[in-house]
C-alpha cells in the first residue's frame, strides 16, 4: 500500500509541474514525463523483484524449467516497455513512431518465443511418432 501512495504523489506533483511547464516551457514537458516514469520505475524495482521471485517460487512447485519463466518475464517486459514508449508518443503526437514501436516489439516479443515454439514442435513430432 506504501507504494501506490508514492506512485500517487509523484503523479500528483508531475499533474502540478506539467501544468506549470505547459503554459512557460512546453518544450520541457517531455523531459518531465520520462522522469516521472523513471521515478516510479525506481521505487517500484524493490517490489517488482519481490513480486518475480514470488512467481519463479511458484513455478518451481510445478517444475517449470525456469528458462520457460525468465523468458515469460522478458517477454512481458518488452510488451511493457512498448506499451510506455508507445502511450508517450502518441501524447506527443507521434502516432507513425508509436506504430513502429509496436510492430517492432512484436517482432522482438516472436524472436523471444522461438524456443518455446521449438519444443512445442518437438513435442509434437514425439506425440506423433508414438
Amino acid at each position: 500500500m506504501n507504494i501506490i501512495v508514492k506512485i500517487a504523489f509523484l503523479v500528483f506533483i508531475y499533474i502540478i509541474f506539467s501544468s506549470v511547464i505547459k503554459s512557460y516551457r512546453p518544450e520541457y514537458l517531455f523531459l518531465l514525463r520520462i522522469s516521472t516514469v523513471l521515478l516510479i520505475v525506481v521505487i517500484s524495482v524493490d517490489y517488482l523483484a519481490d513480486f518475480i521471485s514470488s512467481y519463479l517460487s511458484f513455478f518451481s512447485i510445478f517444475n517449470i524449467e525456469s528458462a520457460h519463466v525468465s523468458l515469460l518475464i522478458k517477454v512481458v517486459g518488452v510488451a511493457i516497455l512498448s506499451d510506455i514508449v508507445s502511450d508517450n508518443l502518441k501524447d506527443m503526437g507521434e502516432n507513425s513512431l508509436s506504430n513502429i514501436v509496436v510492430l517492432i516489439s512484436k517482432f522482438i516479443i516472436l524472436y523471444l518465443t522461438i524456443p518455446i515454439f521449438n519444443g512445442i514442435i518437438i513435442f509434437c513430432m514425439k506425440f506423433i511418432d508414438l
